[in-house]
């Protein structure tokens, strides 16, 4: 049995398949902060089962008002969203690929290939919560939109306790 790996990002370089790869924290290209702009947006707007919940339930009470147009909107909102998870990998990793170079990679521009070839590599043999975590560090605010929205959605359920088995 294959046990994961855990990289320690705080020594700056892991290796993995015999290949050796440099965190680079500090500095990022103008190539990959414009993708990582789109990234970051992505990695904090992403949708959750409570948020497809609610679309989904919109959709219904939309198609008892007989309001067809608007529920085939919300629907192919809720569906475009599910198909486009499925043809990303994580935007964590992502995140994580545009800071984290293999040795001799150009780290001046962006290539979709490298990256998805870096995270495919990584995701052999490595465990990914060091990555989400190094990814949350990467992205400003994140953390502290994200404890709001914990906060905040402890508080409702504490106010409004029979909203949960709905």
């Amino acid at each position: 049995m294959n046990d994961l790996i855990t990289v320690d990002f705080s020594k700056k370089y892991f290796e993995c398949g015999g290949r050796k790869f440099y965190i680079k924290s500090e500095t990022l290209s103008f190539a990959r902060y414009r993708e990582l702009q789109k990234i970051n947006l992505e990695f904090g707007y992403s949708a959750t089962f409570q948020d497809l919940f609610k679309n989904i339930r919109t959709a219904w009470d939309l198609l008892n008002q007989v309001k067809l147009g608007e529920a085939a909107v919300v629907l192919h909102n809720v569906m475009y969203g599910v198909v486009s998870l499925e043809e990303k990998d994580d935007p964590a990793w992502r995140i994580c690929a545009l800071f984290i170079n293999e040795e001799g990679e150009d780290s001046t521009t962006f290539d979709e290939g490298k990256m998805r070839e870096k995270i495919e590599l990584w995701s052999k043999s490595l465990d990914c919560l060091p990555f989400f975590q190094l990814a949350a560090d990467l992205t400003p605010g994140w953390r502290d939109v994200y404890r709001q929205l914990i906060q905040d959605g402890l508080k409702k359920a504490v106010d409004k306790p029979e909203e949960r088995s709905s």
